[in-house]
């Protein structure tokens, strides 16, 4: 209990009285590189789009994998939450619509158009539905993606500048799947705000620390890695 009223006092002294972030529909490119030994390649595509109405914060990444093994592999997330102003600190989260879809078609499917998305056997969703043969690992990845769509928004909230290394903020959330997200500042990496940062499930973290860097003028994610098992994992801006 102590360490999240000190995390929550290093939020405090982070972030002032939160005004309320404004962001215009945006949509952000990225790149997927995935690294395991000796290789080193651009697996996937990305597309990341985020906007405000009022308190209404909407974000999805959608993203599809290039042709493997006669199969294209494609994760699609989607977060809806209400950021309510709080007198002091950072806007409370409070989720309004989570799901997270994996998907793998195969190629002549994908390509013709003959592909059914809405068809139960091709779809694991992190709600349950779907039939799809899909690992615990992989849903829970995608679970996590879902999750940080929301600091796309905070991103724009924390005063990056008042912040020293090794300081760390808690970030609380209700009504989806996590239950809140600590976030280490690290300084700064190749002119950008450098942070790790870990979501937590019902009082235990999920293993997957995803490091990011974050640009000073746009408060965009410009990379955001982390090492799953199936190997190290980059998502890189373009």
């Amino acid at each position: 209990m102590k360490k999240i009223y000190a995390l929550l006092a290093g939020m405090a002294a982070a972030v002032g009285a939160s005004a309320q972030v404004t962001i215009p529909y945006q949509e952000i490119p990225y790149d997927v590189h995935y690294h395991w030994g000796l290789i080193d390649v651009m697996i996937a595509h990305g597309r990341a789009t985020i906007q405000t109405d009022g308190n209404e914060f909407r974000a999805t990444l959608d993203g599809n994998s290039i042709p493997w093994e006669g199969r294209v592999f494609c994760v699609s997330d989607t977060l809806n939450a209400e950021m309510i102003p709080q007198t002091e600190g950072l806007p409370r989260e409070r989720v309004t619509y989570q799901n997270g879809w994996y998907l793998k078609p195969r190629v002549t499917q994908f390509n013709s158009g003959a592909f059914r998305p809405d068809d139960p056997v091709n779809y694991k969703n992190i709600l349950g539905q779907g039939e799809l043969d899909a690992s615990g690992e992989t849903m829970e990845a995608i679970t996590v993606t879902s999750d940080m769509l929301a600091l796309f928004y905070y991103f724009r909230a924390i005063d990056f500048e008042r912040m020293s290394p090794g300081q760390q903020l808690f970030i609380p959330a209700e009504g989806g799947f996590a239950r809140g997200v600590t976030v280490t500042y690290n300084g700064m990496a190749d002119g950008n705000y450098a942070v790790d940062f870990q979501y937590t499930y019902d009082g235990v973290p999920s293993g997957y620390t995803v490091q990011c860097q974050v640009e000073p003028w746009s408060r965009v994610p410009a990379l955001m890695t982390a090492s799953l098992p199936v190997g190290h994992v980059s998502l890189i801006k373009n």
